[in-house]
């Protein structure tokens, strides 16, 4: 493993990346839309306005369960001190459906970026002449996953410390807690989330080295989105929550997923089976 090879890699790659206002602006938007307006907008209407109107009766079920259920005694007394359905809905919200927010811009964008890893080099018509370059075919792959994954955390670190304090400074006058400073979110910003885009662009880097256009790539990566859906709609409905314990598996099944993935990559050694599979 040359590490210079696979910084020079990875500058080229995310200067490319940069480069290209179509890639780095929607990648923005999408982390600025869903962790911090999406939030802001709930946290501050939520407070000082009648936010759930007559859709309360509906709300109040699982925001009820949630209550019930929920293992941490002092967050449970916390949100049964709060004194509207208003103000609960507000930290329900903030405390758990926020969560799948975070990690389909963490999928998408890790999406965006390794996605656009090989057909890209295609496309700006560069993959001959770094498929013949004397640099080895796993060095090349990990400038290529080291390129995806230093904007994808970048820009999903930078949304959640600029959500948590627009958040909290919106909150805390009223609820007196901190939104986001607790163990979930630690486990689910510094855990899965990290682990969850390697395993993201690892699968979606060997998958651009199997198609030859970027939009499939992008269809056969955004599988990976439908899960993040599925937990949206069990918090929302109640079935289950995303507890530390849950979020470390979970991190721990990607973890053991990425060390298949790397195995894959150290054996994708035959250069012209990847010249074959992008050239013709």
């Amino acid at each position: 493993m040359n590490k210079t090879t696979i910084l020079t890699i990875a500058r080229k790659d995310m200067k490319a990346t940069f480069s290209s206002k179509k890639v780095w602006v929607p990648m923005i938007i999408v982390a600025v839309m869903l962790c911090i307006i999406v939030p802001a907008f709930i946290a501050y209407f939520g407070i000082h306005f009648d936010l759930l109107g007559t859709s309360t009766k509906d709300i109040e079920k699982p925001i009820n369960a949630f209550i019930k259920d929920f293992p941490n005694e002092e967050m449970r007394n916390t949100l049964i001190a709060l004194p509207t359905i208003d103000f609960k809905f507000v930290y329900f919200f903030l405390t758990f459906m926020m969560i799948p927010f975070f990690l389909m811009v963490a999928i998408i964008n890790s999406m965006v970026t390794s996605s656009n890893s090989f057909v890209g080099e295609k496309e700006r018509n560069t993959l001959e002449t770094l498929l013949f370059a004397p640099i080895s075919i796993k060095d090349l792959f990990l400038g290529k996953v080291v390129a995806s994954i230093i904007p994808t955390l970048g820009i999903s670190f930078a949304a959640f410390i600029i959500s948590f304090i627009v958040v909290n400074v919106i909150t805390y006058p009223y609820f007196k807690v901190i939104i986001y400073f607790n163990s979930t979110w630690m486990i689910l910003m510094f855990w899965v989330i990290p682990i969850l885009v390697l395993f993201n662009i690892i699968l979606n880097v060997l998958i651009s080295a199997k198609v030859k256009t970027f939009q499939e790539a992008q269809q056969f990566g955004g599988l990976l989105v439908l899960p993040i859906v599925g937990i949206i709609i069990s918090q929302a409905s109640g079935m289950f929550f995303l507890r530390p314990f849950t979020l470390f598996l979970i991190g721990a099944a990607l973890l053991i997923g990425n060390l298949f993935l790397i195995k894959l990559v150290t054996k994708f050694s035959n250069r012209n089976t990847l010249f074959q599979s992008q050239i013709h």
